[in-house]
């Protein structure tokens, strides 16, 4: 009997007991499944966060004032906060600097009516933050030079965040929020899927703005603990953040700076996610190994059924390599049907974490032949008992086999 023969019996062996079929798969439905999203999921994750890189282009770097300490804890530099002269001195030194936004911002209790109350970290933004963090806008404007200089109470929020405070499908332009006791009116929508990688550095991607000038008003802080800094196009980052942190600590010396781009955290970050996809991943598959002992039950109780017919079939001249890979067939195709079933519910989870998540996400050919390499393999290996054991049947002992 050839493959195609065998495999045309073992689908009419499944079909005549479907429901017993459906309930053994089971198990490797769910465990193909949640593979299979927790893998898209990983791997959107870090396609998501290499994208917006691309689109930094890698030139953006943190340049922040620390105190430096020896191993045995004792202070090395003093720590010198950021000033906006130091600002000017730093573009006057290194012409391969194209923009500079200080960093500041505060703590603070929004309120929506009597209904809403939402604590957040407010950022304070210059003109230049949205172009120099990727930061796009769905609805509205971004600050203007005048609301910067002055310190109007204007404020540029997050989509997510005009959905839970105002609800869906409300226009937030032109309505005021109250913010630590004081109204401020929208004027612009962070468009969702920007911002995504500062804020997974904690960098200045956040929910809130208002302008710099308000913040550094009320709050009395006129010096800023790290910048962030964009190099003009032709010139290498990683090169001007270190002349960055010589300028500075020869123009005072004694202190402590450091400069860090984003780039520097690409590896660790795609450990992190590769670790803990692997990690779920295994967990899930747990319901592969649990549904392979189901596959190898039931093909159990199928040699034992079907042993007059395993019997008579070797009475006619079947060889023991035929019934061998007639129930490796069998087992085979049923974890492959399992498998494929798991791969399109899998598409489900993929989706919803996609909008929740605000990132693009596929199943990608990886996963699936991973899911189908996994399924084929578990049928395979729990198949082999229950097959070799109807292959060494005695044809005499199974046609007597009431």
């Amino acid at each position: 009997m050839n493959l195609l023969e065998t495999f045309s019996v073992a689908l009419s062996a499944l079909w005549a007991n479907k429901l017993r079929s459906a309930l053994t798969m089971l198990g490797l439905i769910i465990g193909v499944g949640s593979v299979i999203a927790i893998i898209a999921i990983g791997r959107g994750t870090q396609k998501a966060v290499a994208a917006e890189l691309d689109a930094l282009n890698g030139g953006i770097f943190q340049l922040m004032a620390t105190p430096g300490w020896s191993e045995d804890g004792q202070p090395t530099a003093r720590l010198r906060m950021f000033r906006d002269d130091d600002i000017a001195l730093l573009k006057e030194a290194l012409p391969e600097i194209d923009l500079i936004d200080p960093q500041v911002g505060m703590s603070g209790r929004i309120t929506f009516g009597r209904e809403v109350e939402w604590w957040d970290w407010i950022r304070g933004a210059g003109a230049d933050t949205a172009a120099l963090m990727n930061i796009q806008l769905s609805a509205g404007r971004w600050f203007t030079e005048e609301e910067i200089a002055r310190g109007d109470r204007v404020m540029v929020l997050s989509a997510s965040r005009v959905e839970y405070i105002l609800g869906e499908g409300v226009n937030p332009l032109g309505i005021e929020l109250m913010v630590n006791g004081y109204p401020f009116q929208i004027i612009g929508v962070i468009a969702p899927n920007t911002g995504m990688l500062s804020q997974l550095l904690g960098g200045q991607g956040g929910d809130f703005y208002v302008p710099r000038s308000y913040i550094t008003r009320v709050t009395g802080q006129n010096s800023y603990d790290h910048l962030t800094v964009r190099v003009r196009d032709g010139y290498d980052p990683v090169e001007v953040k270190d002349l960055a942190v010589r300028v500075m600590e020869r123009l005072y010396p004694g202190t402590g700076y450091e400069a860090y781009i984003w780039t520097d955290f690409m590896g660790e970050f795609n450990q992190v996610i590769s670790i803990v996809t692997g990690v779920m991943a295994a967990i899930a598959g747990i319901s592969l190994v649990v549904g392979g002992v189901g596959i190898m039950n039931i093909m159990m109780v199928s040699v034992t059924e079907r042993t007059r017919e395993i019997g008579l079939r070797k009475a006619i001249g079947a060889r023991r390599r035929d019934i061998l890979m007639q129930f490796l067939v069998e087992a085979l195709t049923l974890c492959l049907i399992g498998g494929g079933i798991g791969i399109v519910l899998a598409a489900g989870p993929v989706t919803i974490a996609a909008r929740y998540l605000e990132t693009p996400l596929s199943l990608d050919l990886y996963a699936i032949a991973l899911a189908l390499g996994f399924s084929a393999a578990v049928g395979l290996i729990f198949g082999v008992y229950p097959a070799v054991k109807a292959a060494r049947m005695d044809p005499i002992e199974a046609l007597r086999y009431e």
